[in-house]
């Protein structure tokens, strides 16, 4: 993990664009020959079949699609919609026995159903660090996603690309979701 100035440690993926699979299994046999972990080196590419047969670390469902990110999203979106259906629920039930089951009832349907929407617009759209890769990877191009832990692992990392001519170097994110970045909308998944 690397540490930031405020002492907090974050992981940071990596990601290279190659021309297609083949070059994206040499980058990754590499990688893992220079003490990477093979658990922390993702594909993206459109034929899972043929990743998972060169026994490559496919993207999941969740690592795939803008699941979690989206539902993050709806999730704040969801905690003010509760906070003014809670205020206003409870002003109209004031005084009634039932009141305060009511407006927690409320509450927890505004918080829920944003939550619920943005994670089902999210199963069906590109994860929002691939979405600028994604014509890229429908022309048959492959993303590698590499998760750095710390300052060896980089070095490894950068010694082992600058003597791979085919990848491309697309930028760092971070390793958690961060539900500010991205596109406000959302790009739908293809495949």
């Amino acid at each position: 993990m690397y540490f930031t100035a405020k002492g907090i440690a974050t992981m940071k993926k990596h990601l290279f664009l190659l021309p297609g699979l083949n070059t994206a299994k040499e980058l990754s046999d590499l990688l893992e020959n220079s003490g990477i972990d093979h658990d922390r080196i993702h594909i993206a590419h459109e034929d899972h079949t043929r990743a998972m047969k060169y026994h490559l670390n496919d993207l999941n469902f969740l690592e795939e699609t803008d699941t979690i990110h989206s539902g993050e999203r709806g999730f704040m979106i969801g905690i003010v919609l509760a906070a003014v259906t809670g205020f206003f629920t409870y002003n109209l039930l004031d005084g009634h026995p039932a009141g305060g089951i009511g407006t927690v009832f409320a509450c927890l349907i505004a918080l829920g159903f944003p939550t619920w929407l943005g994670g089902m617009i999210g199963a069906s759209s590109d994860n929002y660090r691939l979405q600028p890769y994604h014509d890229h990877i429908q022309q048959g191009g492959a993303v590698v996603m590499v998760d750095i832990n710390n300052p060896i692992e980089k070095e490894r990392l950068n010694e082992t690309i600058k003597h791979y001519a085919p990848a491309r170097a697309a930028g760092t994110t971070s390793g958690f979701d961060n539900p500010f970045s991205g596109q406000l909308i959302p790009r739908k998944h293809l495949s």
